[in-house]
């Protein structure tokens, strides 16, 4: 068994008992006194997570927080105080730690630690960071270990691909293929060919017979991407061959038998789909076993910085963002979620001059702080305030990359890192809230015009 490794920074309250078991338990204990030497350890080795007193002699815990946030994979960070504060607590968790805990650390308090720290996977898992990204990815570590079919939901750029491979590296399938199949990238008339396979002289310009994605997936994980979009006349096919673990090539009568593991996803609510009549009821229910949901990621500000470390890391190069990056990157409010993310590290580092990656290099717009007027019947909770401000900063950056694109749809999309169908719908919720995309557009494209 792989050993968890754990680094103690300054004075932790460590019992003693602990101390004495570590060698007979399942991970490894690394002690040292200050900042500076904790994170040459964190440069040198692979540390799942880090302990840190609140008192530490080379720099102040929420300087300690973002040092340990710069390095990828980032581990898990804790901090740990004798006189616990309120405010000292929100502050840390704010900054990015994982938890901040009082008194003396026991062992069942680190194995409890340890247990809810599902970080980075080795083999390019998910980031996961926040609560909820750990809780869903403990959940898909739980049943990769089955055969079960999986519903993975969320909006466009979240990771259900990525959560889709993560389960398949985890279960007893992970020596075999993993094919994935966008079924919303193929027109329908050849998603079925693509599905099934075929066998020769099926239709025209079937010159030889081909596999379909269910018999290349054999033995293995087949993913299918945005199930939502498959057409009612594929549907039932589909259902079939869930339910008979069998499929027939086209043009063929022969059954082929399938011992495959099925992982579905959309962006959009199958639910509701199914109440509309365009989504077959039964295969809903065939598909939505096991459903795990990916949230937006304005919804868990966890995982903003450990992803975009993690994206500028990826890249090789020695650059590190400022401390007012780093807070812009977390008001922002990602419509585009992580793939919105990735690109916009990967704009940053054209831009960046030196080894600071500035605000600037992100090409992010300022948030707006001017207060929101707008009567209500009831007063509002914080949340719904959240969530309203949220919603508000990202449909002014949707206009604002749209204008800067001159109304070119496809464009807009790519720089928000969504797809096109998903900025369509986005543009009509705008829309229905008064808002004339197109003379906004018209008036941009003028003002631009040489007088």
């Amino acid at each position: 068994m792989t050993k968890h490794s754990v680094l103690m920074v300054g004075e932790t309250g460590f019992d003693s008992p602990v101390s004495q078991r570590l060698t007979t338990l399942p991970f490894t204990l690394e002690k040292v006194v200050d900042c500076l030497s904790a994170i040459k350890v964190i440069q040198q080795k692979k540390i799942d997570l880090v302990i840190a007193s609140d008192q530490l002699p080379d720099a102040t815990t929420l300087e300690f927080i973002q040092q340990v946030g710069r390095h990828n994979p980032t581990p898990a960070l804790v901090i740990a105080s004798p006189d616990a504060c309120v405010e000292d607590a929100v502050a840390a968790i704010h900054a990015g730690a994982s938890d901040f805990i009082a008194g003396n650390i026991t062992l069942e308090r680190l194995n409890t630690l340890l247990e809810q720290q599902p970080v980075a996977d080795e083999g390019g898992g998910p980031i996961a960071a926040s609560d909820a990204s750990r809780s869903l990815l403990a959940m898909a570590r739980q049943v990769a270990g089955t055969d079960t079919t999986v519903l993975i939901t969320g909006n466009s750029g979240t990771g259900k691909e990525v959560l889709a491979r993560f389960i398949h590296q985890h279960s007893p399938r992970k020596a075999q293929t993993f094919i994935a199949l966008n079924c919303a990238a193929i027109p329908e008339n050849l998603l079925e060919a693509e599905l099934f396979g075929y066998v020769k002289g099926a239709f025209t310009g079937a010159y030889t017979s081909r596999p379909g994605k269910f018999e290349l997936a054999n033995e293995g994980t087949l993913f299918l991407d945005e199930i939502g979009e498959i057409a009612g006349s594929l549907q039932a096919k589909l259902l079939r061959v869930l339910q008979e673990r069998e499929v027939e090539r086209i043009g063929s009568h022969q059954s082929i038998r399938l011992n495959i593991r099925i992982i579905a996803a959309t962006n959009q609510d199958l639910a509701r789909q199914v109440s509309e009549g365009t989504f077959r009821e039964d295969l809903f229910y065939r598909l939505n076993v096991f459903p795990l949901h990916c949230l937006p990621l304005r919804e868990r500000r966890g995982d903003i910085l450990p992803l975009a470390h993690h994206f500028l890391a990826r890249t090789g190069r020695n650059l590190h963002f400022s401390p007012a990056t780093e807070q812009m990157l977390l008001n922002h409010g990602w419509p585009g979620n992580a793939r919105e993310l990735e690109n916009v590290v990967q704009r940053a580092l054209v831009l960046a001059t030196g080894n600071s990656i500035q605000p600037e290099a992100l090409m992010l717009p300022e948030p707006n702080t001017q207060p929101d007027t707008t009567a209500n019947t009831r007063q509002p909770s914080r949340s719904d305030k959240l969530h309203k401000r949220s919603r508000t900063l990202e449909q002014e950056h949707i206009i604002s990359t749209l204008l800067l694109h001159k109304g070119h749809r496809t464009r807009t999309a790519e720089t928000l890192g969504i797809t096109t169908r998903t900025l369509r719908n986005k543009l009509a919720d705008i829309r229905r809230q008064g808002i004339d995309i197109e003379a906004l557009i018209a008036q941009s494209k003028t003002s631009d015009e040489p007088r």
